[in-house]
């Protein structure tokens, strides 16, 4: 007579002994070569080109292809246009990376630049209504949304839905590296709104109490690195204006803001802040003799 349980047990040893060594044949000793592949050869011009003009100079990797492991997915995003990515590129190279060559130490960018500048195509939208411009991660990553509605014609655009967001979020690097005074943060102490900016002042309110913007109300880091931002996009004339519209009292708190900008960026940084203005502003008023369709490697 057959015991069938111990058929069973013995079927089920054989069975195990089976597996067991179907997986040690899976796990086996990594040879040294990696089963991920990056072919050089799917390069492209504009790939060979962003390697040339962004990573070799200053180790900066430009994402234009919508990689979903770099892509925020708590929103609806496509993928940038290939003809806006170049001239995207081209402005980044030209109105920032440029400009700051020119004022900034030897070596200032290679450093602390974020070492990655993603685009993507379409905005993203917070659930309060309000558009992301752009985001930071970590000091390492910088985002730009929108860039399928890029108009190259109208500098204040650009300086809008692009140049400000880079120079905001730089400047937010360079102040986690090295902190401003804490009389900064005093001036507007209680007038810093949190998550309600985008609801708790009337249209040019916020400039009247001392606030480039209505996010700058946000708290002091926000207000500190838009005020950066802001100064730079704007020529000294539309910066005088702006002072003017805010009154005397808001003039007042901007200018003892900036005072403590102009002071920390020179001491921390050395880098002049009108210098810096000055060089983005000639490369604005002389955007329409540049070329930004090409990807000329020299």
């Amino acid at each position: 007579m057959i015991n069938i349980s111990k058929s069973i047990k013995w079927l089920a040893i054989l069975a195990f002994v089976f597996i067991l060594g179907a997986c040690s044949k899976d796990e086996e000793p990594d040879t040294g070569k990696t089963v991920i592949t990056i072919d050089d050869s799917q390069k492209n011009e504009f790939d060979n080109y962003l390697e040339k003009v962004f990573t070799d100079p200053y180790n900066i990797q430009v994402l234009y292809k919508m990689e979903d492991i770099e892509s925020d997915m708590d929103y609806q995003l496509v993928p940038a246009l290939y003809e806006n990515s170049i001239k995207t590129a081209n402005l980044v190279k030209y109105l920032c990376l440029d400009a700051y060559d020119e004022v900034a130490p030897q070596g200032f960018l290679q450093q602390y630049f974020p070492k990655m500048i993603m685009l993507v195509g379409s905005a993203a939208y917070r659930n309060n209504g309000t558009m992301v411009l752009g985001t930071a991660e970590g000091g390492l990553k910088i985002t730009l949304y929108n860039i399928n509605e890029l108009d190259v014609s109208n500098i204040e655009y650009l300086y809008e839905y692009y140049f400000r967001t880079i120079f905001h979020e730089f400047s937010h690097i360079l102040h986690q590296t090295i902190d401003y005074t804490t009389d900064f943060d005093r001036i507007s102490a209680t007038e810093y709104v949190g998550g309600e900016w985008n609801e708790a002042w009337a249209e040019g309110e916020s400039l009247q109490n001392g606030f480039i913007s209505d996010y700058s109300s946000k708290e002091a880091n926000e207000d500190f690195v838009e005020l950066i931002a802001h100064y730079i996009t704007n020529s000294e004339e539309t910066w005088n204006a702006k002072l003017d519209e805010a009154g005397d009292e808001g003039k007042a708190i901007l200018n003892e803001k900036i005072a403590i900008v102009t002071s920390y960026l020179e001491q921390s940084w050395d880098i002049d802040i009108d210098e810096l203005r000055n060089a983005i502003q000639t490369r604005a008023e002389n955007l329409d003799r540049i070329d930004l369709d090409s990807i000329i490697i020299e």
